[in-house]
């Protein structure tokens, strides 16, 4: 699709616009996937009993670089299509957000899920709401009490038990225990490659064998794995009442595993002084908590983001992080 095709009608479906492109070489493989999928998400729109017969405009959402994403509007409704990318390990979202709204946490209402040729899909509802991030900056959202809900709801989120750990396989969990996870090539791959780049540098590299007592100790005491976001905060939540949390990047997980990414994300940002304190306030409120396992889980987590930072040169993102692990690293 090019610009002269924008708006082209094809049956009674009309495209407003065309996916947004990443800029980034690591990401041209979901670029190829989001242009073929062009064609199938037209067929599975004009062939959906809920949209015959009906004027159907479709507009593509320029947010997430993993999932081609379609905003369906038509005379009675608006609801969003989204399609990850990956192939593999893709399954999961409209699972975990039945999980979560059964437990009582407002997400986009799930209306079905399924597969569209080698991908999945959930069409699920449209949400009509600014994403937190860009009402509110950081100060703001401490201010009026938001960081501190979220940690709250992450604690709900996390409440339903599940099995296993890991990405989602045909609705189960890839490994059956945490260390098989902590142990698996992706991780292994991920720590080396910060080795490799010098990431870590000498002191945390060091710290790396006590990163793996101090999560395995804590999976064995909460003896449970939880439903994770592995992607919470507020550019994955939209500024309701109660807030909406959507976009989850499906795991089975130990809490703290969650917790912590959300933590070394925040970090990377470098505006995170009281954010942290107000999320980790939220979170566990009066409930004494695992200081070494939480530091543990943040560097962790560093490791696994590293090589995506360093490919999309978010350089300074990295340097936040560091700096934070090194201040704090005589805590784990």
């Amino acid at each position: 699709m090019n610009e002269s095709k924008q708006n082209e009608t094809i049956g009674r479906v009309v495209f407003k616009n065309e996916p947004k492109l990443s800029e980034h070489e690591v990401d041209q493989v979901f670029n190829d996937r989001r242009v073929s999928l062009l064609p199938q998400v037209r067929n599975f729109i004009s062939a959906h009993d809920r949209f015959k017969g009906k004027e159907v405009t479709v507009t593509f959402s320029s947010k997430g670089v993993s999932s081609l994403v379609s905003i369906i509007e038509t005379p009675d409704e608006r609801l969003v299509l989204k399609v990850p990318l990956r192939i593999m390990f893709s399954e999961g979202e409209g699972q975990f957000l039945k999980v979560w709204e059964r437990a009582g946490v407002r997400v986009p209402h799930v209306i079905e899920e399924g597969t569209m040729g080698e991908h999945s899909y959930v069409l699920m509802e449209y949400i009509d709401a600014e994403i937190l991030s860009e009402k509110y900056d950081n100060e703001q959202l401490v201010e009026k009490g938001i960081i501190t809900e979220m940690g709250r709801i992450l604690r709900v989120m996390h409440t339903p038990e599940a099995e296993g750990y890991g990405r989602v396989v045909e609705g189960k969990a890839e490994y059956p225990k945490f260390e098989d996870w902590l142990e698996s090539d992706d991780i292994k791959d991920r720590i080396e490659y910060a080795k490799k780049h010098k990431f870590l540098g000498d002191k945390l590299e060091l710290l790396l064998p006590a990163t793996f007592k101090a999560l395995t100790d804590q999976a064995a005491k909460d003896n449970k794995s939880s439903y994770c976001h592995d992607d919470f905060g507020a550019s994955n939540i939209f500024a309701t009442d109660p807030i909406t949390i959507f976009d989850p990047n499906t795991r089975f997980n130990n809490r703290y595993i969650d917790l912590g990414r959300t933590v070394a994300i925040t970090v990377s940002t470098g505006k995170y002084d009281k954010v942290v304190g107000q999320l980790i306030k939220g979170y566990f409120e009066e409930e004494a908590y695992n200081h070494k396992a939480l530091l543990a889980s943040v560097l962790l987590n560093s490791c696994m983001k590293f090589p995506y930072w360093d490919k999309t040169k978010k350089f300074k993102r990295i340097k936040n992080v560091q700096d934070y692990l090194l201040k704090n690293a005589d805590l784990i």
